[in-house]
């Protein structure tokens, strides 16, 4: 009950909520539109996702050191009114039917700065606000919040659409951005930044130095960032493409795929509500330990779809679940292994290597599936089984 009346939680989770709903909302629309723009030319396609993610290289970086040297309750501000300026582009070119793939590459580029400074100012607000031992608690909440959002966001822009245009999902975005910049204004926060004077090329020297500093003296943080973004790398195409793929090619159909992702969240909601059940210390042993379940989760899911393609259903619940575990793990290991006034910069390296990680799924996917789906599907997740494994070798015994 004590978060319950903490201002800062209600609007934390309010801001989370209300925005990613929007963000979910987006994304589906953003695929029709892409696909109309484009008039279904994949090469095309490809390239806006191509621009869409490589600001991660370059912006994941710089929203590490914002989050560690300027005042986080403004940088997630201006983040939101990025994106906010990003949806408002597409509703208005659409609306007037006069977007253009250049458009939509800008507009992607934009919402990706976004979401670059977003991101580790929002996690690094968290162990700043409230004590180490609420952080479990406070991550499982906002992973419970944010997966409400993944199911709600989507179905509110069907009824968007139904009722009317894609272009309206867009306006709905821009409402949600708009409303959570209102939220977060209320944010109660008294940061004490550095204020260290900016230079580009610095921030970037000071990421790879971190990272080897990781690597030299804090393994078990490295290995929880740079071991998750490795399973990363084999999980993003599985989620995005291998799936959905597989599930049509073997007897199944839209509406089992998307029954089968909807399991899916449901799965991460239960997972992130029975987390704190479930684990009381985070460690980076019980991160890898976690990506080797999701994994084995992972690996029996076309197994199964070999019986019967409902049979997958069932197994996406426990997929999610193991995702939130997976998830959670994660953000709380990264906060309470980080120093103090180095929590921005270990999210803004996770997030740039993760995102990079995602952007190069599709290309290894697209090897394996020369392949055929089946064999990408158990070659991916194998690669995730055996990825964990090395990194819970490492934890086990990192001098080795």
């Amino acid at each position: 009950m004590s978060l319950l009346k903490n201002k800062n939680f209600n609007v934390l989770a309010s801001s989370l909520f209300i925005s990613k709903t929007g963000d979910y909302a987006y994304e589906v629309a953003f695929v029709f539109i892409l696909l109309e723009i484009t008039h279904n030319n994949f090469w095309l396609i490809g390239v806006v996702y191509f621009f869409r993610f490589i600001p991660f290289l370059f912006f994941g970086p710089l929203g590490g050191w914002l989050a560690d040297n300027r005042e986080i309750k403004a940088n997630v501000i201006y983040s939101e009114t990025v994106r906010l300026l990003s949806a408002s582009m597409i509703f208005i070119f659409y609306y007037y039917d006069n977007l253009t793939v250049g458009l939509l590459i800008l507009a992607s580029i934009l919402t990706t700065i976004g979401r670059s400074i977003f991101q580790p100012s929002f996690q690094t607000a968290i162990p700043r606000l409230f004590y180490k031992k609420e952080l479990t608690r406070v991550n499982g909440i906002m992973q419970v919040v944010e997966e409400s959002a993944s199911v709600i966001g989507p179905l509110i822009c069907t009824l968007i659409i139904y009722v009317s245009d894609k272009s309206y999902v867009m306006l709905f975005n821009t409402i949600t951005y708009f409303i959570s910049i209102i939220l977060l204004k209320q944010l109660s926060y008294d940061n004490s930044t550095a204020n260290d004077k900016f230079y580009f090329p610095k921030v970037y020297r000071d990421n790879i130095q971190y990272l080897k500093e990781l690597y030299r003296s804090k393994s078990d943080l490295f290995i929880a960032i740079f071991g998750s973004a490795v399973c990363i790398l084999f999980t993003g195409s599985i989620l995005r493409f291998i799936i959905p793929a597989y599930t049509l090619e073997n007897g199944g159909n839209e509406l089992i795929t998307s029954y089968i992702f909807s399991a899916s969240a449901c799965g991460t909601i239960l997972g992130g509500i029975c987390y704190t059940k479930i684990v009381y210390h985070p460690t980076t042993y019980k991160l890898m330990l976690f990506w080797f379940s999701y994994g084995v989760v992972m690996l029996s899911l076309p197994a199964v779809s070999l019986i019967n393609i409902l049979l997958v259903i069932p197994l996406a619940l426990m997929l999610g679940f193991v995702g939130a575990l997976v998830d959670i793990t994660l953000v709380s290991t990264i906060q309470s292994n980080s120093a103090q006034d180095n929590i921005g910069k270990s999210f803004g390296t996770f997030s740039t290597l993760a995102n990079t990680a995602e952007a190069s799924s599709g290309l290894i996917a697209g090897c394996f599936a020369a392949l055929g789906l089946f064999s990408s599907f158990i070659a991916m997740a194998l690669l995730i089984i055996i990825s964990s494994l090395v990194g819970l070798k490492k934890t086990v015994n990192p001098e080795k």
